[in-house]
């Protein structure tokens, strides 16, 4: 059997296994259950956090036929061995029946999935219009997917108003976007709008620990924290992360090895360069901060760590006691060194070093000298803007 990538492998099957948007979950599994379902959906939010994920769920629970062919479902529950045997324990999608079974090998004929950026233009949209006319094969529903709908063209958003008002009664429309603002209000008001989070930094974790798990894998919980913090609240890319660690290392997973892999600064890199720019050696800290770029470390995952650290830092001079998680490793352990070390710093300096490290990170992908917007910042910070700049 080919290879698959972990976020393939392990694609949540039913919607107990969606990760981290338990608010929307908790809905749309109930008008499922209770047949309510909208006629059009809008799923907006980051890349990588479920939206065409639950999507699939939806067309594959609306074509489930778990209530159609419960002997079918039952038999196969008892041989599998994996589901109470009781199908009124059994939920849509049961993963089950030739329906489901469908789905899971993609040959589902009633979801019809459509990337609006390759998509985009009128005629693409004319000829969905005609498709949705026809009955669904083999009975159920159709699922139509639109992911990047707000790539549509002004003329083709035009196009898909009415369909998407009042679809033939077998149709139901979901569509995906990472950009909601440039989605036409119109749009947004013909769908049932869900807006999907990030999950939170701890729930990435256990997941990567659950599927290293399932691999075989002993991977370290500093390890899985630091896939977490790179892979910055995408589900799918904190799996990927995972599986491109898991090919380079053996069956047992340090956190050393997955920021040597990921180009990931140690936190003690961080400390160090904190330690520095709070005592104003500026040409030591510009000097190591280019030997970490020479090493092979990532310079935006070195900004966004700083930007962690000086947060923690701040939150620790401002209010002693709070306990902000921003960034993995910074104010663990050697939390004591860091709150020592904040005796040269000030509420106000703090802030004004974290505020030029949002801009350092801002011009950070732009930049042609990866290094060049931390040199920048670290000279603001140490001796200050020209006084009439902001």
């Amino acid at each position: 059997m080919a290879y698959q990538v972990l976020y393939r492998k392990y694609r949540p099957r039913d919607f107990s296994e969606v990760v981290g948007q338990e608010h929307l979950i908790r809905v749309i599994r109930r008008q499922v259950e209770t047949g309510r379902v909208a006629h059009a959906y809008l799923f907006s939010g980051p890349r990588g956090v479920g939206k065409t994920t639950v999507a699939r769920l939806i067309a594959k629970a609306l074509n489930c036929t778990l209530d159609e062919n419960p002997g079918q479902v039952l038999a196969r529950n008892i041989e599998n061995r994996v589901y109470s045997q009781n199908l009124g324990d059994l939920r849509k999608p049961c993963n089950l029946c030739d329906s489901c079974q469908a789905f899971n090998a993609g040959s589902a004929l009633n979801l019809i999935e459509i990337d609006a950026a390759s998509n985009r233009g009128i005629d693409e949209i004319r000829e969905l219009r005609e498709a949705v006319r026809f009955a669904p094969a083999g009975g159920g529903t159709k699922v139509y997917i639109i992911d990047e709908v707000h790539q549509l063209s002004k003329d083709a958003f035009n196009a898909l108003l009415k369909t998407l008002e009042e679809p033939p009664s077998h149709v139901v429309f979901v569509l995906a976007t990472t950009e909601l603002d440039k989605v036409p209000e119109t749009i947004v008001s013909r769908t049932q709008h869900f807006d999907f989070r990030r999950p939170r930094r701890e729930v990435l974790r256990e997941r990567l620990l659950l599927l290293a798990a399932k691999e075989g894998v002993l991977l370290e919980p500093a390890a899985a924290e630091a896939v977490a913090f790179a892979a910055e609240g995408s589900v799918r890319d904190a799996e990927s992360m995972l599986g491109k660690i898991m090919a380079a290392e053996d069956k047992a997973i340090t956190v050393a090895e997955a920021e040597e892999v990921l180009g990931i600064p140690p936190a003690d890199a961080l400390r160090k360069l904190f330690g520095m720019i709070g005592g104003n050696e500026l040409a030591p800290a510009i000097e190591f901060l280019n030997r970490l770029y020479r090493d092979g470390y990532e310079m935006e995952y070195l900004t966004k760590m700083l930007i962690g650290l000086f947060r923690d830092a701040l939150l620790a001079k401002a209010s002693p006691g709070v306990e902000s998680g921003a960034a993995p490793g910074a104010l663990g352990e050697e939390r004591r060194d860091i709150e020592a070390a904040l005796s040269g710093w000030s509420a106000d300096r703090l802030a004004d070093a974290a505020v030029e490290l949002i801009e350092a990170l801002a011009q950070s992908r732009r930049s042609p000298i990866p290094q060049l917007p931390l040199e920048l910042a670290f000279i603001r910070i140490v001796h200050g803007r020209p006084e009439g700049k902001a």
